[in-house]
């Protein structure tokens, strides 16, 4: 039979199912699911969002309209899409790529909690992060039910006023252990703008068969943001994560790239690559390999600049990007992608979109041009499960 025959026989099911909540049918063929595509996370940074879909061989977005918060970031697991809608939404909502990427749940994680990253155990537990709850949620990622929660309020700073909010953030599981990041901020410090203080930043191991917490590192520096790379390194698997310390209108050049080492549970000493080097704050980073690391940075006088760096020196190699204050623009998230390409949200041309290099073959661009994906491109996935 033709394919033209079973797109028909296709529609003709879908429409017969008039007690099913479907999708736009074009959606269905205007936003194929394909292997090697990037789930891309836009935004207008004010009232709305939008889940897009890149073709990275034909250099073109599809255009999926799902709705998401403007505020968003995005996993992948259980072959399933997970938009994680932070604060003033506090919700984990659900895209299935079989059905034009639409929503097929979404549940609320309570007015205020700020989910901030899930990380997919199986097909029926996960965890949610949220940054402002002392809580670690336990759901079941097929159907949105509760499992329990886990109280990390004695893991918050012990500042003179402490607020009981440990700030946990970004997730990696690694075996049967799950990493939880945890700021550990200073909300109450008369700046206002939540700081790091000296009790210093923890990863907290989790036994994810018994959500007990096993072991407790301190950051050698504090502030770990954005999501935790697991690969191997210098031999043997690690986890990486920038540690800006202080940053933004408080930035200061105090932190770096920290490395945790899987083998012996503990921090690499010293940084991949330290902000001295960069001149600036250290937001997303992606490591290749041992000789090639590449990070988005912002200075104090908020200049973005895309820096690509050795780390097995911290040696500083070159700038692939740079963006002036003057912009109203932002790297807001890298991915390296299993194709060797890395994929930049970049809104350097006054026209927001995707840049993309080629890693393998010195870096070259791909995308005269960021490849639009209609509003501000903020954060990026592989739409597969990780190895």
């Amino acid at each position: 039979m033709s394919r033209r025959y079973y797109i028909f026989l296709s529609i003709l099911i879908l429409t017969a199912c008039g007690d099913i909540q479907r999708p736009p049918l074009y959606t269905l063929f205007l936003t194929p699911n394909l292997p090697n595509n990037i789930g891309v996370v836009a935004t207008d940074f004010s009232s709305s969002g939008r889940f897009k879909v890149l073709n990275p061989e034909l250099l073109i977005s599809y255009p999926g309209l799902t709705p998401i918060h403007s505020d968003a970031v995005a996993r992948f697991g259980n072959e399933k899409v997970y938009i994680i809608n932070r604060l003033n939404k506090d919700s984990v909502q659900v895209l299935d790529p079989n059905f034009g990427f639409q929503t097929v749940a979404e549940w609320s994680m309570g007015a205020g909690t700020n989910p901030n990253d899930i990380a997919i155990v199986g097909p029926n537990k996960a965890y949610v992060s949220l940054y402002n709850s002392r809580f670690l949620r336990i759901i079941d990622p097929s159907t949105g039910a509760s499992l329990g929660n886990m109280d990390l309020g004695g893991y918050s700073e012990p500042s003179a006023i402490p607020d009981n909010l440990p700030e946990a953030s970004g997730m990696q599981i690694v075996g049967n252990s799950l990493f939880l990041c945890l700021e550990r901020l200073d909300r109450n410090d008369p700046s206002g703008y939540f700081p790091p203080g000296p009790w210093g930043s923890l990863l907290l191991e989790i036994d994810i068969l018994t959500d007990s917490v096993i072991a407790v590192y301190t950051f050698p520096t504090p502030n770990p943001v954005g999501k935790p790379q697991l690969l191997d390194l210098f031999g043997e698997p690690h986890i990486v994560i920038p540690t800006p310390n202080r940053m933004g209108f408080i930035s200061a050049l105090d932190g770096g790239v920290t490395a945790f080492r899987l083998s012996t549970r503990t921090f690499r000493s010293g940084y991949l690559y330290s902000e001295t080097t960069a001149g600036g704050d250290m937001m997303v980073v992606q490591i290749a390999s041992d000789q090639l690391g590449y990070a988005s940075v912002m200075d104090a006088g908020f200049n973005k600049t895309l820096q690509v760096f050795n780390p097995s020196t911290g040696h500083k190699i070159s700038t692939l990007i740079f963006i002036p204050s003057s912009f109203d623009a932002s790297l807001s998230s890298i991915l390296l992608g299993d194709d060797g390409i890395l994929y930049v949200a970049n809104t350097e041309f006054t026209q927001p979109g995707v840049s993309m290099f080629d890693t393998k073959n010195g870096n070259q661009l791909i995308t005269p041009l960021p490849v639009s994906v209609d509003l501000q491109p903020f954060d990026l996935i592989q739409l597969k499960d990780s190895p």
